[in-house]
């Protein structure tokens, strides 16, 4: 271990970095650019991993690879090898339907593969209801052993060849350009950015540019005395690279063009400004992330991102409703979340179970030497011993879930799947031609004549979610000549450009009907910019949403606040009208089922007649 692999401070940005992505998956509305925080843990990486190896290189003139690769197994592959097995033991006794294709999981993430993997199935959102893998995170964890494996062989390659480090300051560089164009141009807006997210390759850009701060910035130059005036100015410097890095973590959307053609790439510039200007002993950022508090959490860091995801993904899962008292919801995940990395913080961080350097790497005198200094000592006590009996019990109720798990595909998904694929369709159709629109004036079962032909003349776009998506062959059945803009996993925030667009190609009517909510809430000043950018001289109605989710409630109430300060805004409360008919419902108790569909879309009509009625003192 070099000199170059701990800074005190540093640690303190990562426990930032590690609160904003918690944080993004339990209220994104709050932080929607928080997935941003990721890239701290890849400059970092960069940084460090590419400072150690020119250390050692410059004092030995090589690299002890295998001692290399086997501190990164202690410190990474333990606390990962843990985890699978406490979450498959759990998911085999208590959420067996998680057992469903859970083996590719596994493989691949212990295999350190994930994220080409994820990319090679393609991820589904709808199983985000339904059996959503709390292994989704592993992406991150295999992007950086990847790179842990073979940046310091470039790097040894560069040095062998050249003699000079300042050839891995401008390879870095080209390299990280590279990635970021890679990105630019493999990323298609309005599909799936999967792709270009979890790529290594396009995700290399981070790594590469703390890999180059390390060269042109090293830790030891940091020491150098500055004066007071350059003191000041320095501080000043970091507090402003922060307050960019907060307005891109509450502003940059995964949804925007704009992240992933050059905002990606400009966040993690500011973030190696800005690990440079917090290990700065001169700055008051370097005192301030010394605090007790934050030097815990970024600690552990590790070992909180390992379980913030599958604790998360679970609770949900086996809770269900956690839109009742979401507060309490949140406490308790987090407590959780806090209490297993502290226990594998213990286990492998404090070296509890220490596993000696390897020398060889061969299985029996590994495991040999694994017996006579590790487990034999342990034994001799009855914390080692319970330790060890857990932990055979973990291994054989994890193998026991391993061979049980099955492939395929989850009957509920496929349902969703294939009644939004039909709604899609039709919606496709008409869209190529609109002489597809029934031009009929049907009556339609629930509904009196007057709506009938009012909702069948009336121009009215419905943007959306999946939510939308699964009703829309019911609502163009009923709304003649409905404009229909739906895309699964959207959130109100996200719908700047999509409003754009409908004005653009004049699809955007005098009456706006909106599904959205169903993902996450939303914040004050979110609605008050969405209804802006629709225009207060619209109409504009609001489903509420129904979703068993931490986030009901403050959805629901955000949007009776708009009501109540906008007098174009008008409730579907479809919540209050769908509670207590679960048959119509899928089994996530989301969605709408076909006969839902029709309720929906009947209540829908229903209520808009009515209100534009009594505005018109039609009634």
């Amino acid at each position: 271990m070099t000199s170059q692999t701990r800074s005190v401070p540093l640690d303190g940005m990562r426990a930032l970095a590690i609160i904003a992505i918690i944080f993004y998956h339990l209220m994104p509305h709050v932080l929607p650019g928080g997935y941003l925080a990721v890239n701290i843990f890849f400059v970092l990486t960069g940084f460090f991993i590419t400072a150690s190896v020119i250390e050692e290189y410059g004092q030995k003139g090589k690299l002890a690879y295998k001692r290399y690769l086997a501190r990164r197994f202690q410190r990474l592959f333990l606390p990962l090898l843990g985890m699978l097995l406490s979450v498959t033991a759990y998911i085999t006794l208590f959420q067996r339907d998680l057992l469903l294709n859970l083996r590719p999981w596994l493989l691949s993430s212990l295999g350190m593969v994930n994220n080409w993997w994820q990319i090679s199935v393609g991820g589904s959102y709808f199983e985000q209801f339904y059996v959503q893998s709390p292994f989704m995170h592993l992406w991150f964890l295999s992007v950086m052993s990847q790179f842990y494996v073979i940046w310091p062989l470039i790097v040894l390659l560069l040095l062998a060849l050249y003699k000079d480090k300042r050839i891995i300051f401008y390879t870095a560089v080209g390299l990280s350009l590279f990635s970021a164009l890679a990105m630019a141009m493999l990323y298609v807006p309005g599909e799936d950015a999967s792709r270009v997210y979890y790529g290594t390759d396009t995700r290399l850009s981070a790594f590469m540019i703390g890999s180059a701060l390390s060269v042109f910035w090293p830790l030891e130059r940091l020491n150098d005395p500055v004066s007071k005036r350059m003191k000041r100015r320095l501080t000043l410097a970091g507090f402003l690279s922060y307050a960019v890095l907060g307005l891109m973590f509450s502003r940059m959307l995964d949804s925007q063009t704009l992240t992933y053609r050059g905002g990606m790439y400009l966040n993690s510039v500011i973030i190696g400004v800005a690990v440079v200007l917090t290990a700065h002993p001169a700055t008051s950022l370097s005192k301030m992330m010394r605090f007790k508090p934050i030097q815990w959490l970024g600690r552990r860091s590790f070992l909180l991102y390992l379980w913030y995801y599958p604790v998360i993904s679970l609770y949900q899962a086996k809770v269900v409703d956690t839109s009742v008292d979401p507060g309490r919801h949140i406490f308790i995940q987090l407590a959780i979340i806090l209490s297993l990395s502290e226990i594998g913080y213990q286990l492998f961080e404090k070296e509890r179970w220490k596993v000696p350097p390897v020398q060889s790497w061969r299985a029996a005198d590994t495991l040999a030497r694994m017996k006579a200094s590790g487990f034999e000592g342990s034994t001799k006590h009855f914390s080692g011993k319970l330790a060890a009996f857990v932990s055979f019990c973990l291994l054989l109720t994890a193998l026991a879930g391993f061979v049980q798990a099955r492939s395929g595909e989850n009957a509920a998904v496929q349902e969703l799947r294939e009644q939004i694929a039909a709604s899609q369709s039709k919606m496709e159709e008409i869209n190529r031609d609109d002489s597809t629109r029934s031009r009929a004036i049907n009556n339609i079962e629930g509904l009196e004549r007057e709506t009938v032909l009012f909702a069948h003349g009336a121009d009215i776009t419905f943007i959306g979610d999946s939510v939308l998506l699964s009703v829309a062959d019911q609502l163009v059945t009923i709304f003649g000549r409905a404009v229909v803009e739906g895309a699964v996993s959207r959130q109100l925030y996200q719908t700047t450009e999509v409003i754009a667009d409908l004005e653009k190609r004049e699809q955007l009517h005098d009456t706006v009907v909106v599904f959205l909510g169903s993902n996450g809430t939303f914040t004050q000043t979110q609605m008050e910019t969405f209804i802006t950018e629709i225009g207060t001289s619209r109409n504009l109605f609001f489903l509420t949403t129904n979703v068993p989710r931490i986030w009901k409630d403050s959805v629901n109430e955000q949007l009776a606040l708009a009501e109540s300060n906008h007098s174009n805004v008008h409730i579907l409360d479809w919540n209050a009208f769908s509670s207590g008919h679960d048959e119509w419902l899928l089994e996530d108790q989301v969605h709408p089922n076909p006969i839902g569909a029709q309720q929906l879309a009947l209540f829908v009509a229903e209520e808009i007649y009515q209100e534009l009625n009594d505005e018109n003192g039609s009634n």
